[in-house]
Formats: structure tokens, C-alpha cells, sequence
């Protein structure tokens, strides 16, 4: 009888063990906290990290896990909602994949996964990810308890209640429209310019306001250029008529220089008169 290689006879021998993490049922704590820019809603793992969901001023909760040391293999890793054991014969729901990454923060979901896996939790069921260990020792499996979870999502909506209704992010990528040959301030222009005041007056770190006027292509250009900058003067008086140091704020006109659509239909036109706003922190 031929021998067998050591390392297959040491590989019958110690077959790879799968590894599941998930806190015991008495000692599961859900943690809430926040701010007007961001709320958090968290369950620590034991032995593996931290789940945290996390909803921005202007966005819906997104999801993240975080590990205390490397033991996940980078690449695809299975999502699910799983029954907890004391409800044998409910079917897992699956959540589709997610990309584990190196690093603290190992897996980061968007809302639409991050929503099902809520979903779950209110339902009694358990977020889980699984991905094979970095270390070829078998499958790692970490489950978020839906234990103590309805009480936690109540605070979370608390939470929720007091954000700002847009991010940073969200004002910078947005444009006050303007009419044809017009620089005056519509209702939704002051809407807009209202909800940027809102989160300027709660953030003391803004060092900056950068307004940069433009035009569509109507007209010649220096009269486009001038249009563009009033255009700005107007945001610019509105900001400071509501208290804005008007040190913060930094002016730029370009006419027709930098469209975002093409001048050849009304609704490109439309898009191409505005003033952008962009906030920027210390």
C-alpha cells in the first residue's frame, strides 16, 4: 500500500475548523449616539470587532464591520439574514455579497443591503457575513444578534429626528438654477441656499464658501459673464443678510466657460445657469 504524503495525512487529520463570532444572548448591547451630522447605531461582536450601522444628514443608514485584527480572507463574502435558534425552520434570507477589504474596516454596505439587514433585525432575525479566514483555517462567520434590538431602533429614529437635512457632501455637489437672463433669487433658490445655511450654522469648522457663478450661452460673452456674476453677488447678499461672515466667502464668475450640458436644448441651457456652492472645513 502506497504511503500518503505527510501533508495530506496531517490535513485528514486536522480538518479546517470554521469560526462563527457572535456575542452570547445576556451580554448583547446595542449602542446609540450621534450628532446633527451623523447617527450611529452599533453592537459589538465579541472575539471579532464591531457592526455598525450609520446614517448621515441627507442619507440613509449604510452598513460597516470592523475587526480587530485580519482574519478575513479579502474578496466576496455571503450575506444573509439567519434565524436565530430559537426559531428553528425559518428560512435564511439572502442579501447577495459584499467585498471584504483589508484594514479596520473590513466590509462597508450600502443602504440598500444595510436596509434589508434592518429589515431583518425587526423582523428577529440576524445579519450575517461569511468569507473564508485569511489563513486558510476555514470559514469565518460573524452575526450581528437582534437581541435588545426594537429599543435600539427606537433611539436610532430619535437620533435620525435630528439630523440636518443634507451633508457636506450633498450641498457641494448642488446648483442654484436660474431664469433666462435673470439673477433673482426664485423660492427654491432660497430653499436650497437655506438648507446650506442651516448646516453652516452648525458646523464652526467651515473656513470657506466658494460661489462660482455661470451663464449659458445666450447672448454675448462678456454680457454672460457679467450675468454670472451677479448671479453670485446675489447668493452672496443672501448669505450675509442671514448672518454669514462675509469673510468666509469666495467669488469666482465664468460666463459660458463651463457648461454641465450642452447649450443646444432648454433644458441644457437651464442646467448651465446656476451658481454652485461648495463648503470647506479647516
Amino acid at each position: 500500500m502506497p504511503r500518503l504524503p505527510l501533508a495530506l495525512l496531517l490535513g485528514l487529520a486536522l480538518p479546517a475548523q470554521a469560526m462563527t463570532f457572535q456575542t452570547r444572548m445576556e451580554s448583547v448591547q446595542w449602542a446609540v449616539d450621534g450628532d446633527q451630522f451623523e447617527c450611529r447605531l452599533s453592537q459589538q461582536v465579541d472575539g471579532y470587532g464591531e457592526a455598525m450601522f450609520v446614517r448621515r444628514a441627507g442619507e440613509r443608514p449604510v452598513f460597516q464591520l470592523s475587526a480587530w485584527s485580519d482574519l478575513m480572507r479579502p474578496g466576496p463574502a455571503r450575506l444573509f439574514n439567519d434565524a436565530p435558534p430559537w426559531r428553528p425552520g425559518t428560512a435564511a434570507q439572502v442579501l447577495g455579497s459584499g467585498t471584504v477589504s483589508a484594514g479596520p474596516t473590513v466590509l462597508q454596505l450600502p443602504h440598500q443591503q444595510a436596509g434589508q439587514m434592518l429589515a431583518g433585525l425587526s423582523a428577529g432575525l440576524q445579519p450575517t457575513i461569511q468569507r473564508s479566514s485569511i489563513s486558510d483555517a476555514g470559514q469565518i462567520t460573524v452575526v450581528v444578534s437582534s437581541v435588545g434590538y426594537r429599543q435600539a431602533w427606537d433611539d436610532f429614529q430619535a437620533c435620525a429626528s435630528g439630523l440636518l437635512p443634507m451633508n457636506i457632501d450633498q450641498i457641494s455637489r448642488s446648483a442654484i438654477g436660474f431664469p433666462t437672463g435673470g439673477s433673482k433669487l426664485d423660492a427654491e433658490a432660497r430653499r436650497r441656499l437655506d438648507v446650506a445655511l442651516a448646516y453652516i450654522e452648525a458646523d464652526s469648522d467651515i473656513s470657506r464658501i466658494q460661489l462660482d457663478g455661470h451663464s449659458d450661452n445666450v447672448g454675448d460673452r462678456l454680457s454672460n459673464r457679467e450675468l454670472s456674476r451677479q448671479r453670485v453677488l446675489a447668493i452672496q447678499a443672501y448669505l450675509i443678510e442671514r448672518g454669514v461672515d462675509e469673510s468666509l466667502i469666495n467669488t469666482r464668475f465664468h460666463g459660458e466657460r463651463y457648461p454641465v450640458a450642452a447649450n443646444n436644448s432648454a433644458d441644457g441651457r437651464s442646467m448651465n445657469r446656476r451658481v454652485t456652492l461648495r463648503l470647506e472645513k479647516n
